[in-house]
């Protein structure tokens, strides 16, 4: 049976490594970034900055419920589809978001945006891991 490269041969971690490392920034960036502009986004959709930080609360909740509701869920979908799904529903989501001025549709899609991004790190920790080192390496 022919095996990929290790690490060790190439000196170069493998593709999907970098792939799962641009994914979690943007989606570490999204969950964060809110924070930073809500006097703006507040004044975008005419309500208050309180009311704005509901986007927030809305984004840590979804992740609270959507991290293991996926990862339980998605357990027989495989990894890639799942990766590739999550990458999908958290563009769609955030489309949504920058094109709304509804706040209601806005809250509706963060939350989607949460729960996708939730997924998406409960199976890119397991695929980071396998794509590493060889099991047998890291013993």
């Amino acid at each position: 049976m022919i095996s990929a490269p290790t690490v060790e041969e190439t000196g170069r971690l493998p593709l999907v490594i970098y792939v799962l490392a641009v994914g979690v920034f943007l989606m570490g960036t999204t969950e964060f970034v809110v924070a930073g502009i809500l006097p703006e986004i507040a004044g975008d959709l005419g309500t208050s900055i309180a009311n704005v930080g509901l986007m927030i609360t809305v984004f840590a909740i979804g992740m609270i419920v959507g991290t293991p509701a996926m990862a339980i869920l998605t357990l027989r979908v495989p990894r890639r589809v799942t990766l590739s799904s999550a990458l999908v529903v958290f563009a769609i989501g955030h489309v949504i978001v920058a094109l709304s001025s509804n706040f209601g549709l806005i809250l509706g899609a963060r939350f989607l945006t949460a729960v996708a991004t939730g997924a998406f790190w409960a199976v890119a920790a397991v695929v980071g891991d396998r794509a590493g080192l060889p099991h047998a390496a890291k013993s």
